[in-house]
């Protein structure tokens, strides 16, 4: 049997307890554990983020973990967790109810990242026809929107998620992974997708030449010859080479990638990807009934819900698109939504130097929120 160390006993309490009190709802920290129960975490302004979703649905904690840190003490940062199909816009009501029940929920601006956007955008709604006086009128779009439809959405996720260039992981891990072994989520923390050729150069600076590449026409061979490549780079700790791909592995396929599509084996990340980006979609995004502004869930109709009555929306973007800046006519695409859905103001805001896949975890992005909370 395996004992628990006694901060991680007292981590998965908090947790408990957090996600019972609150019921969806949960409190992200932006102070160690210990400091809030000696009651610290209590920032004056309340933030509702609602995450992107995953193959996993949506995941507070790997979306918002960082950003309520960054945030600082003054903000008090909650998130909640869902599944890949569910039925949004009854959702959306039931964590408007869970605010105005949560008297730890203080004055609150509420947003969401990728497809939590359009959640919030829901739950905004909801917020404004129960009369909420907690919320502040303010959502804050994390490379988001509201589109017409739920269709729209995920064509939308599809053009705006960037393709990766690398993936680097350490040779314990994808020998782990063709084994069929779940990776844990901590080990998950060593693993790195790489999207531009600055990055990759970045990290083969920051690792000294403890990787192995695997770019091109070259695979990484089977396991145990994998194992005497890496020792003869690292003899002691050869699991923690790392090995830099560019395409999807073609040992142990089925295993190592057991929920991709199967047409992907062998290709590149920047093809594969968004082959396999729309599965996804097809899967998830559209599993999400009532997730755009159709006025009847599940078809498409020229008539859609009204826009927010009097909410400023801020729509926080990604300046990078590719490993290049963000082409205009993308920005004017998002000035259009962002006005759309409100009769409020709207404002676009392009955090620089981030990609969609790392903008939540950006300082820019905390700096930003922190600016335009009222």
């Amino acid at each position: 049997m395996k004992y628990l160390k006694l901060y991680e006993q007292f981590r998965l309490i908090l947790e408990a307890d957090e996600k019972k009190n609150n019921g969806t709802l949960y409190k992200l920290s932006n102070n160690s554990m210990f400091t809030i129960y000696a009651g610290a975490d209590k920032g004056k302004k309340s933030l509702i983020l609602l995450p992107g979703a995953g193959k996993d649905g949506g995941q507070g904690k790997d979306d918002f973990g960082l950003l309520a840190k960054s945030l600082g003490k003054d903000f008090s940062v909650f998130s909640t967790d869902f599944p890949n199909e569910f039925d949004v816009r009854g959702y959306a009501k039931k964590i408007a109810k869970e605010i105005e029940a949560n008297d730890a929920i203080k004055q609150c601006a509420v947003g969401g990242f990728s497809i939590g956007g359009a959640i919030a955008w829901h739950l905004a709604m909801a917020l404004k026809a129960m009369g909420s006086k907690k919320f502040n009128n303010q959502l804050f779009f994390i490379d988001s929107g509201i589109p017409n439809s739920t269709e729209e959405f995920a064509e939308g996720i599809v053009k705006g998620n960037t393709p990766r260039l690398a993936f680097a992981i350490p040779v314990g891990l994808i020998k782990k992974a063709r084994l069929g072994k779940n990776i844990t989520k901590e080990e998950e923390k060593s693993i790195r997708s790489i999207y531009t050729e600055t990055e990759l150069k970045d990290f083969k600076e920051k690792n000294n030449g403890n990787y192995i590449e695997y770019m091109g026409k070259d695979f990484p061979p089977a396991n145990d010859k994998l194992d005497l490549v890496a020792k003869a780079i690292n003899e002691e700790y050869s699991d923690k080479v790392y090995i830099i791909e560019d395409k999807y592995d073609t040992t142990n396929f089925k295993v190592r990638y057991s929920v991709m599509p199967k047409e992907v084996k062998s290709m590149t990340f920047k093809e594969g990807d968004v082959i396999n980006l729309r599965a996804f979609v097809e899967k998830d995004t559209l599993a999400k009934k009532g997730l755009g502004r159709e006025t009847t869930p599940g078809k498409i109709t020229k008539d859609v819900l009204p826009a927010l009555d009097g909410v400023e929306v801020i729509s926080l973007i990604a300046g990078n698109k590719e490993g290049k800046a963000r082409p205009e006519e993308d920005i004017e695409a998002v000035k259009k939504e962002a006005t759309g859905s409100t009769t409020g103001d709207s404002k676009v805001i392009v955090i620089t130097g981030t990609e969609h896949g790392n903008i939540t975890k950006s300082l820019g992005l905390a700096t930003n929120i922190s600016y335009y909370f009222k």
